[in-house]
């Protein structure tokens, strides 16, 4: 019998390594990679194109001409594609992003072959009807103006514009202004020109040859033209911005650094110091901002990684009267972690953590691509994951202080206030 009494061992968190997945190409030269994995009857199709924000000569062409996708082709209206994804049982996802454009539809294996016909029409016979055009234009003028109420997304556009300047891709914000500047022959331009450049396709659950023979002949995309070469350099004309909304309750803060791609030595030991100081419930930041002094809900630090460039943002939403003392606590706590014993049990709590939390995001086949989609998309070694393990494995009071040394010195951060600064 079970004496409960008496705690279960406990052993090492170790990691077998993924699955294979089967990798090949279709005949337009796209490369398309497959896993079969999973026990229920539902399958996952992304493609992902190289045309995202920074490929943009005009603002916002890249998310209207993506949206726009599903406003009606040469023989289905909207409605009429929207009607048909969800009589097959399927949803479809259209994300624009500042690198990339993804779309991904999720939908029973037993008729995927017909959400596949469908995906591919809204592919290639997009339209572009004006009405729903200038429909899409006011719903975003109006998610835009919306978004700018609220302090939390409104502080992190502000905190990009710090990082990057008002100029480069990463940091421009859209305004009303920008959706009006926008016409429809840019979009049909941008869809002709740029929106399908260098596809790569996953798919993912109950997949079989036959669907994947299905993928082959069914899906096809228009051609596109190179980019052009685009210069990497930025500026930050102010590393501080404060917006200042008189009578808040609550200031929006955020505090950020440049940090290593994922490809970079020494990116595995800034993400451990990340979670330590920030990065999850149980860490630092948590325990003094949040149990002992009360002044948020949650306060988090995370890595926002794009493809030229690479921040780690430490955010919350705080008390307005603690704004100041907000600082003054996450410089004090970095402080620590540089000057003060890191103790062995704490360190231990948090690599468990890390490796627990790797291991659960792997429950079904849908996350399971998307850990092989992550090293895809930033041309990481198949080795990255084992990398990770071993990093967490060798982590110790010395590597958690190099990192924080060199990437969290106060004085290369770029700060973000919105509310009141006090």
């Amino acid at each position: 019998m079970l004496d409960r009494k008496v705690a279960p061992s406990a052993g090492e968190i170790s990691f077998g390594g993924l699955p294979d997945v089967n990798r090949q190409k279709l005949k337009s030269g796209a490369p398309l990679i497959w896993l079969n994995a999973g026990d229920q009857p539902v399958v996952k199709i992304e493609i992902v194109f190289e045309s995202g924000i920074w490929f943009e000569t005009k603002k916002a062409t890249s998310w209207l001409t993506a949206k726009m996708l599903v406003e009606g082709t040469n023989i289905k209206t909207a409605r009429q594609i929207t009607e048909g994804f969800e009589k097959l049982g399927a949803f479809l996802e259209i994300n624009p992003g500042f690198d990339d454009v993804s779309i991904a539809v999720y939908g029973l294996e037993r008729n995927f072959g017909q959400v596949i016909t469908l995906l591919n029409e809204i592919i290639n016979e997009s339209v572009f009807p004006e009405r729903e055009f200038e429909i899409l234009k006011s719903n975003r003028k109006d998610q835009i103006a919306l978004n700018d109420n609220k302090s939390n997304l409104f502080a992190s556009k502000k905190l990009r514009e710090a990082i990057y300047g008002s100029e480069f891709s990463y940091g421009q914000a859209l305004s009303v202004a920008d959706i009006d500047a926008v016409q429809l022959s840019d979009l049909k331009k941008y869809y002709s020109d740029r929106l399908f450049h260098n596809p790569k396709i996953y798919l993912s659950g109950k997949v079989n040859d036959q669907l994947v023979s299905v993928v082959e002949k069914n899906i096809s995309f228009p051609n596109s033209l190179p980019p052009a070469k685009k210069g990497v350099d930025f500026e930050s004309p102010s590393r501080d911005i404060y917006v200042e909304k008189p009578g808040s309750m609550q200031s929006s803060v955020r505090i950020a650094w440049l940090i290593p791609n994922q490809q970079d030595e020494g990116y595995f030991n800034y993400q451990i110091a990340n979670s330590l100081l920030g990065g999850y419930f149980g860490s630092r930041l948590m325990k003094n901002i949040r149990e002992e002094k009360g002044y948020t809900y949650g306060i988090h630090a995370y890595p926002v990684h794009l493809k030229q460039s690479s921040f780690g943002m430490i955010a919350g939403d705080v008390v307005a009267a603690h704004t100041k003392d907000t600082f003054i606590e996450i410089k004090g706590e970095i402080d620590k972690l540089l000057h003060e014993p890191i103790p062995e049990a704490e360190i231990a709590t948090l690599t468990n953590y890390l490796a627990g939390s790797f291991l659960a995001s792997l429950g079904t086949p849908f996350q399971l691509m998307g850990k092989f989609k992550k090293i895809e998309e930033a041309n990481l070694d198949a080795t990255y994951y084992e990398q990770y393990f071993e990093a967490l494995r060798k982590a110790n009071q010395d590597t958690i202080r190099e990192a924080t040394e060199k990437y969290f010195n106060p004085k290369d951060a770029f700060t973000a206030i919105v509310g009141l600064n006090q």
